[in-house]
């Protein structure tokens, strides 16, 4: 959507080029040695492998560059969204020690459910290859307050994303209906997933898609395009 440009100062855009370009070659170097090796990591050893990587890197950002970004929203239940000038991009952060959500089958039905690191990770390396998007990963921080989940250590990672700020080109009616929503995917090769929240599945690609509402689209001078979708792929379909 469109802001209106201020003084605030900007966390400098260029501490992605210190890595692989594409997100999904990062994910790549951060977990895939790990994750593909068939020791079968979980969410927990996750974040302590990503910890160490993000440091090595030098991609743990501090609470200065955070806050040199312009505040857009603290409310949503996954991030809290911020926007930085220099580049036009909207900068994510996960809630410390939590990393989004993504589909699962629970009681055979699809729902949001949390994410271990590489689940969301590869949820925007998802929306990079089927919607065009340039989602990037920025960093991480590490909180110094209480964990929001039970029982992990206080210093709880926050994974820090980028992608292309959308100018919507009504600023006061930015989100498309639900009705162009849903010729928008059926064009893709989707059809409705019920009983689940603003469900989608593709058959021949084993895609699930769910929040695909209203609030999670933009209608742009490009078309009808996506923020934020919770996706993952799976073989086969069940």
């Amino acid at each position: 959507m469109q802001v209106e440009s201020g003084q605030t100062q900007n966390l400098s855009p260029s501490r992605r080029s210190r890595g692989p370009r594409g997100l999904g070659e990062t994910v790549a170097c951060a977990l895939g040695e790990r994750a593909d090796s068939g020791e079968g990591l979980g969410g927990v050893e996750e974040e302590v492998f990503l910890k160490q990587w993000l440091r090595g890197n030098d991609t743990l950002l501090s609470d200065e560059e955070w806050g040199s970004l312009k505040p857009i929203s603290s409310h949503t239940s996954e991030h809290e969204v911020r926007y930085r000038i220099a580049d036009h991009r909207a900068v994510k952060r996960t809630w410390p020690g939590t990393f989004g959500n993504m589909p699962k089958l629970v009681d055979g039905h699809w729902q949001p459910s949390p994410a271990t690191p590489r689940e969301y990770l590869d949820r925007w390396v998802l929306q990079n290859e089927l919607f065009g998007d340039d989602v990037k990963l920025e960093g991480g921080m590490l909180s110094s307050g209480p964990s929001m989940i039970l029982g992990m250590p206080p210093d709880g990672l926050s994974l820090v994303i980028s992608q292309p700020w959308l100018d919507a080109l009504d600023r006061h009616d930015p989100h498309p209906g639900e009705f162009e929503i849903s010729t928008l995917l059926k064009d893709r090769g989707f059809e409705s997933l019920f009983r689940s929240l603003y469900g989608w599945r593709h058959l021949d690609e084993g895609i699930i898609v769910l929040d695909a509402k209203p609030d999670n689209f933009i209608k742009t001078n490009a078309g009808i395009l996506p923020i934020d979708l919770l996706l993952t792929r799976i073989f086969p379909l069940d």
